[in-house]
């Protein structure tokens, strides 16, 4: 956030250099968010189901369960917010959570006022990166959603260091207001990534996910919803624990007087930012 040193004009290569210089870094500081979910058995259930297999089929469907249920909350947390137990992870949704990463608000001009990791939006406002870019459709997506969309598009890719977004987020009717808009003229494509049958849906080349629990229905979401985040993945992602990616521990004997062995599946990571200029959000899309 800022410039190193100045440029000084040589002419007859006399004159004095400026070597006045200063710090060009405002560290970004994230704390470790931890979670577990308990995967328990009894002796009970291990002598009436007794035989490995018995027990195997037993531990992998209690693991299973478990671990689909995480991730449902993983996701929420990172997209929506809010998630009981998932308070110190960070969010995506500026919308309805004050520190939320994507501001419902114009990029410049200290309107964007959330703190990512310490570092006020409002305060290096001006400084090129350190605002999410931001579209607001006024509840028309005929009249505004494919213009707006290019305009994020723009601007997103203006001031991206790392290139353009790696993945577009869409709320369910954000989605089908796109592919009604874009229906005319559409064609299909193999992803290549992926098995030769499959077909992809992109804008401006950026694959596009339909994404459950886009923000619509929290204090201020209810009536500004979130349609879609444009995100670069280089600059916005989650940060992992070697340890902590959905790890599962071993079964272990519960101590006191439970007669029970027990693990633990653990997320330990949090969602962290190092340049918000390279995506952005698009509210009020969901009406066409």
């Amino acid at each position: 956030f800022g410039e190193h040193s100045n440029t000084t004009r040589l002419q007859t290569g006399y004159e004095r250099i400026d070597l006045s210089v200063s710090d060009v870094f405002q560290p970004a500081v994230y704390d470790f968010a931890h979670v577990v979910r308990p995967i328990a058995i009894s002796s009970e259930e291990e002598l009436t189901n007794q035989g490995d297999a018995a027990i195997l089929s037993i531990l992998e469907n209690r693991v299973t369960s478990v671990a689909n249920a995480l991730k449902r909350e993983y996701v929420k947390q990172m997209v929506k917010g809010s998630v009981a137990g998932w308070e110190d992870w960070n969010t995506l949704n500026g919308i309805d959570n004050a520190n939320g990463f994507l501001e419902p608000n114009a990029a410049g001009g200290g309107a964007q006022a959330a703190s990512v990791g310490g570092v006020s939006k409002s305060t290096f406002s001006s400084k090129t990166g350190w605002n999410n870019q931001f579209f607001d459709g006024s509840d028309s997506f005929n009249s505004n959603g494919l213009a707006g969309l290019y305009d994020l598009m723009v601007e997103i890719n203006a001031v991206s260091a790392q290139g353009q977004p790696n993945v577009i987020l869409a709320s369910r009717s954000g989605y089908k207001n796109l592919k009604r808009a874009l229906q005319a003229s559409e064609r299909y494509m193999d992803e290549k990534s992926l098995d030769g049958g499959k077909m992809s849906t992109t804008f401006q080349g950026v694959p596009i996910d339909v994404e459950y629990y886009m923000p619509n229905d929290g204090g201020t979401s209810s009536t500004t919803e979130g349609s879609f985040y444009i995100l670069n993945m280089n600059d916005v992602h989650c940060l992992w624990d070697p340890k902590g990616y959905f790890d599962l521990s071993d079964f272990e004997t519960v101590s006191g007087e439970y007669d029970v062995r027990a693990a633990k599946l653990r997320v330990r990571g949090q969602l962290i930012a190092k340049h918000l200029g390279s995506s952005g959000l698009a509210v009020n899309l969901d009406t066409f």
